[in-house]
């Protein structure tokens, strides 16, 4: 039975309809843009030691997925690598900083943790010391805009060409964004009129940004690898699995289609009864139990430690997680590598199934295709419960001990500009 909100949906007369969309849009948010976009104001510094700035929504613990996590992790590695001073300048306002995650990344590399200046956002216009050595690292589009009044002003105050920022593109962020002034100033982002440098994090990002045609200064690009503290946990080897899914559930955002999540399960748990005896569960953020039918739920385990997520992903043997973009997403390659058998979705010239064996690559989204696919998951699992463990991985990079190649080549052309 679909849940109310969707019956009350389909059947509300349609002048109530109508009234209730004019209501809900005159009481709506302002546009996204008038909310994150912001100036800041140049101040003078003399110092002429060379400086990377990392400029990034938060550094709170709370907020630390994937996408900040390796943005924290590349920008310590090229300052260690480049022997830049480390800035982070937080963008959203914050009651306070826990610079916890920082530290603990730092002091593995080896890099001082009190060595990082970490700058919190504490007025609408902050005003940001600039060196004539500075070079700014971005974390998002609008953050990319906000830079480019202390980037212009670097230029007039020292002279000389502009110099480049760093980009770091972990998606396509204009497709975050229905039509409107929002995807379009974030497609702006992606065609800056100053210098920039961009890392791409995924071979199949930087082939989808270049086919809407974007074109930067220059591009690094790296492919996704394991989370090093994830790495223990996995090479502490196989151990029994339990009969359970295990869904990346973030309801709140929408790129990875939690209502396909949710249809899919519902249709899964009608259609295979025999499967009656499996737990669903979610790991990512935090949500109510959602009804699939007969009686069970999808549990919602929020936001987990670290450890409790590996320990979590060592004792499952099915794993969903959907993503509507061209980045590969961390969830199901961890999934896979753990063992886990794993549904998700093709797009555009992305297609994870050709980097595990463990991974059923959907085409669509439907709740039958999704429904069908965790059937045959659950088979596979049910006839063979070590299989996942023996799956072999196509991606030699992602649990390659060494380095990110890029890293050097980009401390390198760093170096190379200081001098200059």
């Amino acid at each position: 039975m679909p849940p109310l909100r969707e019956v009350i949906k389909r059947n509300i007369p349609p002048a109530l309809r109508e009234a209730f969309v004019t209501l809900r849009e005159r009481f709506s948010a302002p546009a996204l843009e008038d909310i994150v976009l912001h100036d800041y104001v140049f101040v003078l510094d003399d110092d002429p030691r060379p400086r990377l700035s990392l400029v990034i929504p938060s550094v709170d613990p709370a907020a630390a997925f994937g996408g900040v996590t390796t943005g924290i992790d590349i920008f310590l590695e090229i300052c260690l690598r480049s022997g830049a001073q480390p800035r982070i300048i937080t963008d959203d306002f914050e009651r306070r900083i826990d610079r916890s995650v920082v530290d603990r990344r730092a002091a593995a590399l080896g890099l001082a943790p009190e060595s990082i200046e970490i700058v919190k956002r504490s007025s609408e216009a902050p005003a940001i010391p600039v060196r004539s050595r500075d070079v700014f690292f971005t974390y998002n589009w609008w953050i990319t805009l906000n830079i480019r009044s202390l980037l212009e002003a670097q230029t007039r105050h020292f002279g000389g060409p502009p110099r480049p920022f760093l980009y770091l593109i972990q998606d396509y962020e204009p497709l975050f964004y229905r039509f409107s002034s929002t995807h379009m100033l974030a497609r702006l982002a992606f065609e800056p009129s100053l210098p920039c440098w961009g890392l791409f994090n995924s071979s199949q990002l930087h082939e989808f940004f270049c086919a809407q045609g974007h074109e930067l200064d220059r591009a690094f690009v790296f492919e996704p690898k394991i989370s090093q503290s994830l790495r223990p946990a996995l090479e502490a080897g196989p151990v029994t699995k339990a009969k359970r899914i295990l869904v990346y559930g973030r309801p709140q955002i929408p790129r990875n289609c939690f209502p396909a999540v949710e249809k899919g399960l519902r249709l899964w748990a009608e259609r295979y009864p025999q499967f009656a005896g499996w737990d669903v569960v979610s790991a990512g953020l935090a949500h109510p139990p959602i009804a699939i039918g007969s009686g069970r739920a999808l549990r919602s385990l929020g936001k987990l430690p670290l450890d409790a997520y590996a320990d979590l992903l060592r004792t499952t043997a099915v794993g969903l997680s959907l993503m509507s973009s061209p980045h590969p997403s961390y969830p199901p390659l961890e999934m896979a590598h753990f063992g886990l058998l794993t549904v998700t979705n093709r797009y555009a010239n992305k297609d994870l199934g050709r980097s595990h064996e463990n991974i059923l690559s959907v085409r669509d989204i439907d709740a039958s295709t999704i429904a069908d696919a965790l059937r045959q998951a659950c088979e596979r699992f049910e006839a063979d419960p070590d299989g996942g463990w023996r799956a072999r991985s196509h991606m030699p990079a992602y649990l390659d001990k060494a380095e990110w190649a890029f890293l050097s080549e980009l401390s390198d052309a760093l170096r190379e500009l200081w001098r200059g």
